[in-house]
This record gives structure tokens, C-alpha cells and sequence, in this order.
């Protein structure tokens, strides 16, 4: 027992007293314990008492220990009336501790349970006069059968009731936190200050749904001692650094209940417990105790004591780290030396069960404040009064706040149809939240936001949810408002069904005998149906119940249901199957009706996972059928339930008809050798929804596999080059169901959906199937609305692997105006423009985005491979707005990028490594056709150089393309002055392609202009003079490509083009200095012999001083060898032969021809010496000027 019964006796001995009143002036000893029994289906002890009124039997209970008893459930009611109600073989009413003497209608429990379980007698509670108090009739009372209840006043005197005693724990409450914001927080006061304190002992019950992440149990103040799960291990907070908190040897249970217990001697150590287990021992350096006085940023900056003891989170410093699951009887303990004993200074048992207070037990000053926890039983079922809604019956919520718990319930009998609930609570005021709650349904027991059947939510305070076939019993609602609500309305509806009329007024259809020559003739009216009853006896389990019509005249309807022949007075002609979104956090709700309504007398209905029993068909209509068939059709459940028994597929072979239903799994698996080039395996002709997963060499589950489509409907297709030889597994699967199924596994040639890089574009409600998409790359989409409209949808399906989109447009948003406040004032509408941007997931194929009130004009959409994908489906839908929307004509840009300079920018994005080089994954996204990324390879390294990648971009057609639809915006026509203003990198003639003669290029023009352009552009000719750069000696001169002599020069400004303009300035100083030396001869001839023969001594004295400065090294008479200039040519072999170009040729012969005797030379060594060529390096020697020249040796 976890909670001390004293104090929850004391608790409602406080509830118990308004009921008893004067009575308690009268003592009960006179009543007295007739017989005593143990149930052992709780192991509580009962007491019969003698006859006395209902409060001086409670008074007795309570002084016996107990309380009047509380029924929990039909096995106690039915226990408690065959035990005491003819104990002693006497007949005996019992009083039961239920009870509205309080409150009129708000029953209460004598121990304060709170009221669920009922079994009113008929017509019960009758609440008349002061009827009050309930017993448990032991004989009929009128229509009140034996066992049932009946509430009678306190005392009644026309039978003796006698009181039942349950001795056992009474009412026990804990709290349950969210995880996410719910806590207890209670102000510091002095019995929580442990600054003296020398030992401390923290300890709770605590039922974690989880063992994620930290979880805090309790803390003090900011920073403070505190007791926390991480993970699944238990830890306690002894100093600012969580990393340094120590943690038990021992793991925490999770949805289960466990008793966590540390113990702490400051400064010297202490130990963990887990249910009384120690659970490892902690050192003195973890023995520390924090006050809770940190000073956190937060709390610092706001000024506040943030001194408070905390529940369910931790402390003041951090909002985070918030406890899921449930939590009881927080104990804190202290002791002011280690030789003292502990004493609790504070205990959080949670006895009230209701509101959002709760006292300490230590002390009732200290008060805990609840956020957002909810009151719940210790097996988690929640704490709240239940109110029973009836059918057709407004039942109105005054008032409720955020977070409250609200219970509902209603009884559901044999053949219920349906159960629809209404709800609705509105505010008016522009400044407050609209309305919203979530309702939980469970059948027979009662739900929470983790455990329930079925839920919906309210949006802007209206709620309505319907229940098809509801189990019968008690149906629980469960409703928890996000905000605060007033005037809560609820109404149910319910629809019972005619119980089935007799086998012997309906034809039995037996499996597939079918049953000819039917006929239904209606009086005539719309909704007066003439209809015909058959019944089919199922005797074994089913995948799958069909039943059809065909053949004959008119037109017949079709139903079928479990419990008894469907009604078309009822069914309205429509059936709207739950969405993924509506169903969210709940169980799908069996089906057992279903209903076809084609024109004419082919119908089909079907009901799945059959169990054994009766089902009922309705024929009917509300004109005439003659001559039509029926036939019930028995599809068994499949023997490949398991991997081990997968069927194996034929390739090219089908495989069916197949029906599924959710829950049911089906395994195939088919061989496939070395070398496919493809593989597919497509579902076919069936109805319904289905999903195939493949796996290979093994069992693929709808969490693991190799690939896998989950497209809207029973067509499901997967297809992808490549498999890897081995046997590949199938798993063909339904979140709902399918029937008439085809599966068929099949080779084929390799298949590459290929994309130029050019947006593509998609038509309204058109299509386009077979997208494969790789890993990281991009397919852009475009659409092109005319009008502006209400919607427009992108939806992908199909195929294989990971995409998300992403879409861009205008957006509208309609305002309406006029009046300004003045009577008879025009009213009007306006409308604001937004540029907006969607994107969907990015798990799977199957997207869908909505775009409300596009705008005219185009739309873009991206489709991006979050990893390989194939054989997607892609289709866009739109419609236009009724609204008078004036379309908007897109504006034309004045100017868009050439095609260089989207060149570099994407070349930029591209190339992620910033190698300056796209290679591998680089390559594959870019946005070309494979066809053009092979081709653009122009040097076949398997690399894409910038060059080459501009190259392409500024292809005539490509640029002409991206400039077009840059100025078109999506239009269909571009004007003149735009593409003959922008920067063409080729030459393009707009005039000539101009057919029309208009001002504007349409599309129709600019495709003839795509066919005749030719590129005039080379990225690898930048001076544009035809020559590549490569092969061009002045690649930034378009007048110069050719150097021959390798002067520098080009050959259009060379002097002699195939002479090195060295050579001739040589030359032309050599001619100067003969002529100078024929000019010094000539003077020299003309002096006295006294100056000549100063000149000659002057010359010897020359000549000894040169020799004497080269004196070591080699005398200039020996021949001195240089290495003729190696020849470097620039020009490639081929293009030197495609041009008729002049050339020099100097044999070696011609080098050492002697040169002419008129040149002069320099006098070396008493010799006259000349080199020649010029930089030649051979040297020339003679005795006389008038001598012939000699080659030095």
C-alpha cells in the first residue's frame, strides 16, 4: 500500500461530513458486523452490516477502517450480489458508498473514487425527492431486476437496506506529466531550507513511459539538490554540471511502477535505491548539497528568487528536462546531523483527486500550484467526474479550462448503425484564440492521448466525428481543451438498426452459386426503396466477402453489413474513408458495412478480414431491376502470411486475383541472374489501396527494405536497372484494403529517363510518369495558370525511393473593402500579392502540396532525389476563382544574366569540392541530358573543366532557350527590343526569324530559331578570331595567331615574318659598323705615319693588357661553342598545314659560310676578329682588313 491510509481517511471523513448531518447525533452502535469475507479478486475484506440508514452506515465504515463499498467493475457488482444480497438464505438490499447528496447528479464514491462504473436498473436514477444514495436491489423492484441499482433517500421505511463495509486502500491519486511543460511548483519557506542540514533523503514513486533524455522527479530552486532519471538510470544533482551528477549501477523500469530512494550524507557520501535494492553507492564528491541559489543567467536577468521546490521538471534555472509518465508520494527528508534520525519535512501524496492545488502533508501551508498535470488513478486511468450523454440530448459545459480533463459517456446497445457527436463553443472576440480540443474515444474502457480507440479535434470550436457500427457497451470520450472554452454544447446522434428479420425472409447466397432472374419493382418514388433481403453463412475465416450484380435492366444498389441488412433510407450515396491525418494516434475502427451505388446493375461490394458468421445484402432501388444476377464470391486468407512460405513469381507470368487488409501481409519472391539489365514488379487490375516493399536475400518489412512504393490505389509499381543477382523478396501490404490484384514480376532492357536541364512543363490534371531522379540532383517543372485561382495541387506517387518538392508563385489574398465607415458607400474587393514558397517532405514518393489562391502566372517546381528514385509520377492540378480577380500580366525583366554568367554561377554551385573540376557526383548533377554531359567531356577525361562546361551553357540553342524564358516569365512571346538589347555571346538574327513581322518572338519562332542558329561563341577561342587558344600564339589579339620567326611579333606586323627580328637589327648594326670601319679606314689612310704608328702602339699596348686580363683562362683563339637556340613551335601540326604561311630555311652549310670581306671585326691578339652569324658563336680571324676571312678553330 503506497499511501498512508490515515491520511486519505482524513481526507474524506472532510467529504463524508455535509452527508451525514444530525445523523451523526445519533450513534451507530447500535449496528453491528453480521458477516465477513475477503474477496480474492483484490484481496479487500467486506463486512455485511446490520440494517441501518445509508450515513450511520458510513459513519460505522469509517470507524471499522473503511468505507461503504465501492464497485468497480461488473465482476465486483456481481460478486458483492451473490455473497451478501441472500446471505443466510435471506434477501437482502445492499448499500453501495455511491452517493450525490453533495451535489445533485455529480455522484461520488464514499471513498472518493471517482464514479465510472454503473449498472443502473431501468429507468434509474430516478433523482426524485431525496434520493440520494444508491443500493443494489436484491429482488425485482418493478422493472429494476435483481443486481441492478436504485437510488432511495437516507432512510428508507418501506424496506430495511443493509450497509456493505469495504476495508482496503481507499481512493489512491497520482499525477500524470506530459513531458512537455506539465510540473508542481511550491514557494520556498524555511522547512525547505537545508542550509544546516547534514543528511538529506529524496525519494518517489515514479511510472516513466520512457527512458529517454533526462527526466527530472523533483528539484530545489536554481540549480538545487534534486532526483532525475538519466536514461534509464536513477541520478541525483549535487552541483551546477549535470556531467558531473553521479548515477546508479541499477536501471529504472519503464510503464511500470518503481520506487526511487537516494540517501545523502553531506560531504561524506551516499547510496541510491531502487525499489529498497541498494542501486550503487555515491563518493564525497557527489555527497554534495546545492541550496538551489546558483544565480542562472535567467534567473538573474529577471530578478526573481527562483528559490522554489519543483515537481516534474527541473529546478528554476532551466525550463526544460520535463518528467513523462506518472509520479506519487515525492518524500523529502532531513536531518540536521549524521547521528540524528531523518524526519520528512515534506510529502506530495496528491489525496484530492481534483483541481489544480494539492497540499503537502507535512504541512498544509505549503501549497503545490499543478501546471498542466493531469489527475489520474495508479493504473493511469484519468481522475473525472463522468457525465452519461444521451442520444438527441444537449448536455452544455458552462465552463472548462486549459488543460482540464472532461469525461463523457453513452451506452451503445445491439445493431447501433452509428453514433455521430456534435460539439461546438465559440468566442466573438477578434482578440482571442479560436477555440480548439482533441476528444479521445475508447470502447468499454476509458481512453487517454496514449491509449484510445479513435480521436478527432475541434477546429475553431466545432467538432464532429461519426462512429460506423460502434462496439456495443460503453463508448468513453475523453475531451481536454488547448484553451480555455465557455458554453461547451455536446449532442450525440445515434442510429440503431432494424434487428435482422427472419432467415426465412431472405435468400441465401451461397460461395460463388449464383442466384439468376432477380427482380425489384419500387413504387416510383425518389425515396421510397423496394429492396431484396439475402444472407450468407459464413462458416470460416475470410480475406475477403464479395458480392456482386450483373446483368439485366434498370438500375440496382448494393449494401452489406455484419450485424443486420443495411438500410439505403440511411445510406446517403457516399462514403468518405478516413485520412491518415484524421485517424492520427488511434486505432482504425472496424468496418462491417459497405455499399456500391454505380448506374445500371454492375455493383460490388466487399467486407475484409471476415470472421465467421451471418452477413446481410440488401438489393434495392427506388425504380426498377429485372433480370439482374447476384453471386457471393469467398476469397481465403492467403497461405504467404510468412517469409518462409513466400510464393515464387514467374518472370512475365501473373500472379492473382489478390485481396489484403490492413494488418494482413503477403510475401513473394522471384530469381533473378547475373546481368538483368531491369527489373519490375507491377500490381494491376486490382481496386483499393496497396504497397510493395523488395528486399534482397531477404524479408523486407514495411520499415526494412532495398525499395519500395507506396502510391495512392492498387497499381503500385517498382522498376530499377541493375539488380543484383539473388533472390529478391516481395512484401505486398495495405493500410486499408485491396481486391482483384494482379502481381507480376518481369525482365526488361535497361531504362534511363533522361533530362536536358530545360524546365519542363506540366498541364493541368496531365500526368507525366516514369521520373527517375538521382541522388541529389534536381528536375525543374514549371506551370502556367491563365486565371488566377482557388487552388493549385503538386502530386507525386509511385515508383521507388526519397524526393521532396519544393514550389514557388504568387500568392493572392483577397480584401474586402468599401463603405469607409459611410452609408450607401460602395463595397469592393481588393487583392495583396505574396510570393510564396512550399515544400513537402522528404521520406518517400507520395507528396502532395496546396497552394490556395495562386496567382496567374507561372508557377516553378523542383523536384530534388533525396536518393536514387524511379518511375515517379508527377501531376499538377489547378482550377480558377470565382472571385472577379484581375489576372496579373507577368512584367518582362529589363535584363537577364547571359549565358557566361550563369555559366559561372552555377559552375560555383556545381562544383562542391572547389577543385575547379566537376567529376563523379559533381557531373551527374548537371543540368543536362546525359546525352549533353558526354558530349560537353569534349577532352574525354571524365571531367568537366570550366571551359567546357561554358562551352555548353553558351551553345547557340542553350542560350538562346535560357535568355527566351528569362524574358518570358512563362509567357509564349518575348518583344524584339529585349533580345536585341541583351549581350548575345553568339550572333543571332532576330529580323530573319521574325515571321510574323510583329514586334514580338513567340515560341513557335524561337523553335525555328533553335534549328538554324549556329554558335559562333568558343570558350576556348577568346579573342574570337577562329584560331583555338591553344593553337593561337596571341590568344587576347583577334588581328594576330601566328608568330613563324618566334620574335614575339605577330606575323601581320612582322617586317620579315619568317626572319627573328634580332637577326636583322644584328644585321643592320653590323652594316653600320662596316660602314663606320670603311669610314675609319678611309680617315686612317689619310694620317702622318708618326700617327699611325702611335695607333699601332697604342694597339699592341691594348692587346697585351686584354691578354694579361685573360691570362688562366682560354685564349680567345680557341673556338668557342654555344647550343643553337632550340626551335619552339607553338603552332599545332595542322594548323600550320592549313596555312599558307612564308618560311625561312638555314642549312648548316649556310652558317659556315665565310662572311663578306667588306665586314669589319675587332683586333683580339694582334687579329682581326668577327663573329658570324651575329649570337652565333662562331668566330672569324684575319691578319689584313684586305684579307679573306678565316674560321677560328
Amino acid at each position: 500500500m503506497k499511501k498512508s491510509l490515515a491520511l486519505v481517511v482524513l481526507f474524506l471523513v472532510s467529504l463524508v461530513t455535509p452527508m451525514v448531518g444530525t445523523s451523526q447525533s445519533e450513534s451507530p452502535v447500535d449496528l453491528e458486523v453480521l458477516h465477513t469475507v475477503v474477496n480474492p479478486a483484490n484481496n479487500n475484506t467486506y463486512h455485511l452490516l446490520s440494517a441501518a440508514s445509508w450515513e450511520d452506515s458510513a459513519s460505522y465504515a469509517l470507524a471499522l477502517g473503511g468505507f461503504l463499498t465501492t464497485v468497480d467493475d461488473e465482476a465486483e457488482n456481481t460478486w458483492l450480489f451473490d455473497t451478501f444480497a441472500s446471505w443466510d438464505n435471506q434477501s437482502r438490499h445492499l448499500w453501495t458508498g455511491l452517493s450525490d447528496a453533495n451535489s445533485e447528479g455529480d455522484y461520488r464514491w464514499h471513498d472518493g473514487t471517482p464514479f465510472l462504473y454503473r449498472d443502473w436498473g431501468d429507468s434509474q436514477p430516478s433523482e426524485g425527492g431525496d434520493e440520494h444514495y444508491v443500493h443494489i436491489a436484491s429482488t425485482n423492484m418493478g422493472n429494476i431486476m435483481p443486481g441492478t441499482w436504485n437510488d432511495l433517500e437516507n432512510d428508507p421505511q418501506y424496506f430495511p437496506v443493509y450497509g456493505v463495509v469495504e476495508i482496503g486502500p481507499g481512493a489512491d491519486y497520482s499525477l500524470r506529466f506530459d513531458g512537455d511543460g506539465d510540473y508542481v511548483v511550491a514557494d520556498h519557506d524555511e522547512g525547505l531550507d537545508f542550509t544546516n542540514s547534514t543528511n538529506v533523503s529524496l525519494e518517489a514513486w515514479i511510472y516513466p513511459y520512457h527512458d529517454e533524455g533526462l527526466q527530472f522527479i523533483m528539484m530545489k530552486g536554481d540549480y538545487g539538490w534534486g532526483l532525475y532519471l538519466n536514461g534509464d538510470s536513477l541520478a541525483y544533482a549535487s552541483q551546477y554540471s549535470l556531467s558531473q551528477h553521479p548515477v546508479s549501477n541499477a536501471t529504472v523500469a519503464v510503464n511500470e511502477w518503481t520506487h526511487v530512494r537516494v540517501d545523502i550524507e553531506v560531504n561524506v557520501g551516499g547510496q541510491f535505491f531502487i525499489n529498497e535494492q541498494p542501486a550503487g553507492a555515491i563518493d564525497a564528491n557527489g555527497a554534495k548539497l546545492p541550496l538551489g541559489d546558483f544565480g542562472s543567467n535567467d534567473c538573474f536577468t529577471s530578478g526573481e528568487d527562483c528559490d522554489e521546490f519543483y515537481i516534474g521538471r527541473m529546478g528554476a534555472g532551466c525550463d526544460c528536462n520535463f518528467f513523462e509518465g506518472m509520479i506519487d508520494n515525492v518524500t523529502v527528508s532531513s536531518g540536521s546531523s549524521a547521528n540524528q534520525e531523518q524526519a520528512a519535512v515534506s510529502t506530495w501524496s496528491f489525496p484530492e483527486g481534483e483541481g489544480n492545488m494539492t497540499l503537502d502533508s507535512v504541512t498544509t501551508s505549503r501549497e503545490g500550484s499543478i501546471i498542466g498535470a493531469d489527475w489520474v488513478m495508479p493504473d493511469g486511468s484519468i481522475v473525472a467526474q463522468a457525465v452519461e450523454l444521451f442520444s438527441d440530448e444537449e448536455y452544455t459545459v458552462e465552463d472548462a479550462s486549459e488543460g482540464d480533463t472532461l469525461l463523457f459517456f453513452t451506452e451503445v446497445e445491439e445493431y447501433t448503425r452509428s453514433l455521430n457527436w456534435f460539439s461546438s463553443s465559440f468566442k466573438f472576440d477578434d482578440f482571442e484564440d479560436p477555440i480548439s480540443y482533441d476528444v479521445y474515444v475508447g470502447f468499454n474502457t476509458i481512453p487517454n492521448q496514449w491509449n484510445n480507440d479513435d480521436y478527432f479535434g475541434a477546429d475553431f470550436g466545432f467538432a464532429y466525428h461519426e462512429l460506423s457500427w460502434p462496439t456495443e457497451g460503453v463508448v468513453w470520450f475523453v475531451l481536454i481543451p488547448d484553451n480555455d472554452l465557455e458554453d461547451l454544447t455536446i449532442n450525440i446522434e445515434i442510429d440503431v438498426a432494424d434487428p435482422p428479420p427472419t432467415l426465412d425472409d431472405m435468400t441465401e447466397l451461397k460461395q460463388s452459386i449464383a442466384v439468376t432472374n432477380q427482380q425489384i419493382q419500387s413504387q416510383g418514388n425518389f425515396d421510397d426503396f423496394a429492396m431484396n433481403y439475402y444472407y450468407i453463412n459464413v462458416t470460416e475465416p475470410l480475406a475477403d466477402l464479395r458480392v456482386r450484380t450483373y446483368g439485366g435492366r434498370g438500375n440496382v444498389d448494393l449494401g452489406m453489413s455484419y450485424y443486420s441488412p443495411p438500410q439505403p433510407d440511411f445510406f446517403w450515396g457516399w462514403e468518405e474513408p478516413s485520412s491518415d491525418e484524421e485517424t492520427s494516434g488511434g486505432k482504425n475502427v472496424e468496418v462491417k458495412e459497405t455499399w456500391s451505388n454505380e448506374p445500371g446493375n454492375d455493383e460490388e461490394v466487399h467486407l475484409f478480414d471476415v470472421e465467421p458468421g451471418l452477413y446481410y445484402v440488401t438489393a434495392y432501388t427506388s425504380r426498377m431491376a429485372r433480370e439482374f444476377t447476384i453471386i457471393a464470391d469467398f476469397v481465403y486468407p492467403p497461405e504467404n502470411v510468412d517469409p518462409e512460405e513466400a510464393i515464387t513469381l514467374t518472370p512475365g507470368i501473373e500472379y492473382g486475383l489478390l485481396s489484403g487488409y490492413k494488418g494482413l501481409s503477403q510475401y513473394f519472391k522471384v530469381d533473378v541472374p547475373a546481368e538483368t539489365e531491369r527489373l519490375i514488379v507491377d500490381l494491376s487490375d486490382g481496386e483499393g489501396e496497396a504497397s510493395l516493399y523488395m528486399r534482397l536475400d531477404q524479408a523486407p518489412t514495411r520499415s526494412t527494405y532495398d525499395y519500395h512504393s507506396t502510391s495512392e490505389g492498387a497499381d503500385d509499381r517498382i522498376a530499377f536497372n541493375d539488380p543484383s543477382p539473388g533472390t529478391w523478396y516481395i512484401l505486398l501490404a495495405t493500410d486499408y484494403a485491396f481486391t482483384g490484384v494482379n502481381i507480376l514480376a518481369e525482365f526488361a532492357d535497361r531504362y534511363v529517363w533522361d533530362y536536358d536541364g530545360t524546365p519542363i512543363e506540366l498541364f493541368n490534371d496531365e500526368s507525366l510518369d516514369g521520373i527517375s531522379i538521382p541522388k541529389g540532383q534536381t528536375i525543374e517543372f514549371y506551370a502556367m495558370l491563365e486565371q488566377p485561382g482557388n487552388f493549385f495541387i503538386i502530386e507525386s506517387s509511385g515508383g521507388s525511393g526519397a524526393i521532396q518538392i519544393v514550389i514557388s508563385g504568387v500568392q493572392y489574398e483577397v480584401i474586402f473593402t468599401g463603405g469607409g465607415g459611410r452609408p450607401g458607400g460602395d463595397f469592393g474587393l481588393d487583392t495583396e500579392l505574396n510570393d510564396v514558397t512550399l515544400k513537402s517532405g522528404n521520406s518517400g514518393t507520395n507528396h502532395r502540396i496546396t497552394m490556395e489562391s495562386p496567382m496567374n502566372g507561372r508557377i516553378d517546381i523542383q523536384v530534388i532525389g533525396m536518393s536514387d528514385s524511379e518511375e515517379v509520377s508527377l501531376v499538377a492540378m489547378w482550377d480558377e476563382s470565382e472571385f472577379p480577380i484581375e489576372p496579373v500580366e507577368p512584367e518582362e525583366p529589363e535584363s537577364v544574366e547571359t549565358c557566361a554568367e550563369t555559366a559561372e554561377i552555377n559552375f560555383k554551385q556545381l562544383d562542391k569540392d572547389k577543385s575547379g573540376v566537376l567529376k563523379g557526383a559533381e557531373r551527374d548533377n548537371i543540368d543536362a541530358s546525359t546525352e549533353s554531359r558526354i558530349s560537353m567531356d569534349l577532352n574525354t577525361d571524365d571531367e568537366i573543366e570550366y571551359g567546357e562546361y561554358l562551352q555548353y551553357r553558351c551553345t547557340c540553342d542553350v542560350e538562346a532557350q535560357a535568355v527566351f524564358d528569362g524574358f518570358g516569365q512563362g509567357r509564349n512571346e518575348v518583344t524584339l527590343e529585349s533580345l536585341e538589347s541583351h549581350d548575345w555571346i553568339n550572333n543571332f538574327d532576330f529580323e530573319e526569324i521574325n515571321a510574323n513581322d510583329d514586334e514580338f518572338i513567340d515560341k513557335e519562332e524561337l523553335e525555328l530559331m533553335l534549328v538554324l542558329c549556329e554558335t559562333s561563341f568558343s570558350a576556348f577561342d577568346e579573342d574570337g578570331d577562329g584560331v583555338p587558344d591553344k593553337d593561337d600564339a596571341f590568344p587576347n589579339d583577334p588581328d594576330e595567331s601566328v608568330d613563324t620567326d618566334g620574335d614575339g611579333v605577330g606575323d601581320n606586323a612582322d617586317l620579315a615574318p619568317s626572319v627573328a627580328n634580332d637577326l636583322i637589327y644584328s644585321s643592320a648594326a653590323l652594316i653600320f659598323v662596316v660602314l663606320a670601319g670603311l669610314l675609319f679606314t678611309f680617315m686612317r689612310s689619310s694620317k702622318p705615319e708618326q700617327e699611325l704608328k702611335e695607333w699601332g702602339d697604342e694597339q699592341r699596348i691594348d692587346a697585351a693588357m686584354f691578354e694579361m686580363g685573360e691570362s688562366g683562362s682560354e685564349s680567345f683563339t680557341e673556338p668557342i661553342e654555344q647550343p643553337l637556340p632550340a626551335s619552339n613551335n607553338i603552332m599545332s601540326n595542322d594548323l600550320t598545314e592549313s596555312l599558307d604561311l612564308p618560311s625561312i630555311e638555314i642549312t648548316s652549310q649556310q652558317l659556315l659560310d665565310a662572311p663578306d670581306d667588306s665586314l669589319m671585326g675587332m683586333v683580339l691578339n694582334g687579329k682581326e676578329t668577327i663573329e658570324y652569324p651575329s649570337g652565333s658563336g662562331t668566330l672569324w680571324v684575319r691578319d689584313e682588313p684586305e684579307h679573306p676571312w678565316q674560321q677560328k678553330l
